[in-house]
């Protein structure tokens, strides 16, 4: 039973992800908040959320950092791998399409090879052949391939954009890694979307931004969205998934966001996703089913 809830788990974190990009998608194209509100927004909304829920699951003193070190780390990683990454991915969403922008997901595990290639790490030949069919089927989401050839025309300032919030998530993803330990999940989710926000909060006047809020029921449910599901639950569930479910599987896992955001965009945003585009899906998963091992 432990499993299957985590596998539960898991997989409502990856919907969530998922369904996270059409909404993005649709307060962007509003272009009535600035993109450093939302994020600024979703995670002050989610801190105290998470929070509530590792005192309750941890205990008050036990969430806390033990030492002005783990502190600065937290602070750090907020910035890089919450604020920025948050900042470039809504920025890219005000010109690309959701499917694009899902793209984030996807790109980690090619930047996380590579930083680990910086480190003296060496890629094997199937990792290696995974990492370039993955890149195919990007190419084919971005329309920069089809069956006419190669489309570079078809590539805008906000797939570049895509690719550094993915390239912030890696390093966040990699420098984290020891403090996540450390910590545990949850306080370490916490205390980085807190910093997150924080950090937002403050680049508001430097940026010449000044803060809004949502305007209306409808972008008030966007945000509140953000906030609570692909954020809190999200978040939440994967730790809880880490817990019973082999990381290979969840790794695996995480390569279905793009699918589950077209889908999420055909329906709600009634966006036209192109046959290339599901073959590049298709194939973005199946680079993913080429690395899996068995644990």
């Amino acid at each position: 039973m432990g499993r299957f809830s985590g596998y539960l788990w898991a997989l409502a974190a990856i919907f969530f992800w998922g369904a996270m990009f059409p909404v993005g998608d649709f307060l962007m194209k509003a272009e009535t908040l600035h993109p450093a509100s939302v994020g600024m927004l979703r995670y002050l909304i989610a801190t105290p959320v998470l929070l509530g829920i590792g005192c309750l699951r941890l205990g008050p003193r036990a969430i806390l950092p033990a030492c002005a070190r783990d502190w600065l780390l937290l602070c750090l990683l907020g910035l890089v791998g919450g604020a920025a990454m948050a900042q470039l991915l809504f920025m890219a969403q005000r010109t690309i399409a959701s499917v694009n922008a899902s793209l984030l997901e996807s790109y980690v595990p090619i930047q996380v090879a590579l930083l680990g290639l910086l480190e003296g790490k060496l890629i094997g030949p199937r990792r290696l052949a995974s990492i370039a069919l993955g890149f195919l089927g990007t190419l084919l989401i971005l329309r920069a391939l089809d069956g006419a050839g190669f489309q570079l025309g078809a590539l805008r300032r906000g797939d570049l954009l895509i690719f550094l919030s993915g390239l912030c998530w890696s390093i966040y993803t990699a420098w984290g890694r020891g403090l996540a330990r450390r910590l545990g999940g949850l306080a370490f989710t916490a205390w980085t979307v807190f910093f997150a926000g924080l950090w937002l909060l403050l680049l508001h006047a430097p940026m010449g931004i000044v803060p809004t809020l949502p305007h209306g029921a409808a972008e008030w449910g966007c945000v509140l969205f953000l906030a609570l599901f692909p954020t809190t639950i999200s978040f939440f569930g994967w730790n809880e998934a880490q817990k019973t479910v082999p990381l290979a599987h969840l790794s695996f896992l995480e390569y279905f966001t793009p699918f589950v955001a077209a889908l999420c965009a055909v329906a709600f945003r009634h966006d036209v996703i192109t046959a290339w585009q599901w073959l590049g899906i298709a194939i973005v998963i199946a680079s993913a089913a080429l690395q899996e091992r068995r644990p």
